[in-house]
């Protein structure tokens, strides 16, 4: 088996700890891999153009693509360095994610804030709309919600400054999003989350735009049900060095 890794080399990447860990999981790490069979892997941040290319070559060919992005909880979320990896695309946009059950999520002990009952803010999470065209958000995508639904837009963090989110959503009665990161940790808060990208990994805990303004949803174990499964695609930089993530994620491929 044989694994290709275009990670970039810049420091948030670790491009190195992934290369360890896919070594470690069995995998003989080349710097290129023009003919990729079944059983080879594909590690790629986020499924930009150019390799949104090379990943659809390796997909034709049989291969598997895993995709790394930024951890939706945070990168140094519980005091370590973490990231998301899942098949395909990004996690939390249709990615595919080996779920393995409740005993990761349930195992860190991690309390989820009680459905907020009051606020008095709609908040609509902006995006960069970069990425494949199956995951970022159409172009104008905050300025034609906020037309349609009204509230006020946060801008994202990789374009602004914006306040910190628990700050920031302080009054917010609802969040609505396309797929981001933000209401992931909205929905921690206990923010009832409206989503508008039809994959959004954390669906099963919100409601589709489309319905709004009916009742948001509030269902607790949905939602923990969401955060379960999502664990399977939240890993730190040690469970990526040592393979045990690969191991999961391309177990029964």
């Amino acid at each position: 088996m044989r694994a290709l890794n275009m990670l970039r080399a810049a420091p948030r990447c670790r491009r190195e700890a992934f290369s360890s860990g896919l070594a470690a999981a069995g995998f003989q790490v080349r710097d290129r891999l023009d003919r990729p069979e079944p059983g080879d892997v594909l590690v790629i941040w986020n499924r930009y153009s150019g390799t949104a290319e090379t990943a659809a070559h390796f997909e034709s060919m049989g291969a598997r693509v895993l995709v790394a992005e930024n951890c939706p909880l945070g990168n140094d979320w519980r005091g370590g360095a973490w990231f998301s990896l899942a098949g395909r695309h990004v996690a939390m946009t249709g990615g595919d994610i080996r779920d393995g059950g409740a005993s990761r999520w349930d195992g860190w002990g991690v309390e989820l804030a009680p459905f907020r009952a009051d606020g008095t803010e709609t908040v609509i999470l902006a995006q960069r709309g970069i990425g494949h065209n199956d995951v970022r958000s159409p172009v104008m995508w905050a300025e034609t919600t906020q037309r349609k639904h009204g509230g006020r837009i946060r801008t994202h963090p990789g374009n602004s400054k914006p306040p910190p989110l628990a700050d920031d959503l302080e009054n917010a009665k609802e969040v609505i999003t396309w797929s981001s990161a933000g209401a992931v940790q909205a929905l921690a808060m206990g923010i009832p989350v409206w989503h508008d990208h039809p994959q959004f990994a954390m669906a099963a805990g919100c409601r589709r735009l489309s319905l709004h303004p009916s009742a948001p949803a509030r269902d607790e174990a949905a939602r923990l049900a969401a955060f379960r499964r999502l664990a399977w695609a939240m890993w730190t930089v040690q469970e990526i060095e040592s393979g045990e993530a690969f191991g999961h994620l391309l177990a029964a491929a």
